[in-house]
């Protein structure tokens, strides 16, 4: 993952998605595709951790987990529309909730949703679109090669956690 300074300093051609996802597994490879695919990605892993980094950092868009520790998705989401500095951000709701709550996701503080899982293309293809809405996606959105580090103490913890 990119760090703290090249999340909060990017390019500017690069759109900034603020991903709220408190899984580690699904927000490291949600981050990655979308990493991958030349988006700055800043992470939080609770609502308030959202909060905080959207009023740091302004993000382009923001998909945010619903059921988020310390400050769920729906709290927070009505947190930052309320907030002036924050009100224009698009927020997503990005989350593997059943269709019944599609209707209350519309209705809050959410300017749209993406139900997980998805695939990789697919969630490129909606990002995209959300960004062309409102005008900061780039012309041109080609892969861009992502190296993944794993540390050694990394992989002998994974080992360790599945024997």
């Amino acid at each position: 993952m990119l760090s703290i300074n090249e999340r909060i300093q990017p390019n500017v051609a690069r759109p900034i998605i603020l991903l709220a996802e408190d899984n580690d597994d699904a927000r490291r490879v949600y981050g990655l595709i979308l990493q991958h695919y030349g988006y700055t990605v800043v992470e939080a892993i609770d609502g308030a951790e959202a909060i905080r980094l959207a009023r740091e950092v302004r993000p382009n868009l923001v998909l945010m987990d619903i059921g988020l520790p310390r400050l769920d998705g729906w709290e927070a989401s009505r947190i930052l529309k309320s907030d002036d500095a924050t009100a224009a951000i698009p927020l997503l709701a990005f989350s593997a909730r059943v269709d019944s709550e599609l209707d209350l996701v519309e209705r809050c503080a959410f300017d749209g949703y993406i139900l997980k899982p998805i695939s990789p293309s697919e969630l490129v293809r909606r990002v995209r679109a959300y960004l062309t809405l409102i005008g900061a996606e780039p012309e041109v959105s080609e892969p861009v090669p992502v190296l993944l580090r794993l540390e050694r103490n990394d992989l002998d913890a994974e080992a360790e956690a599945t024997l």
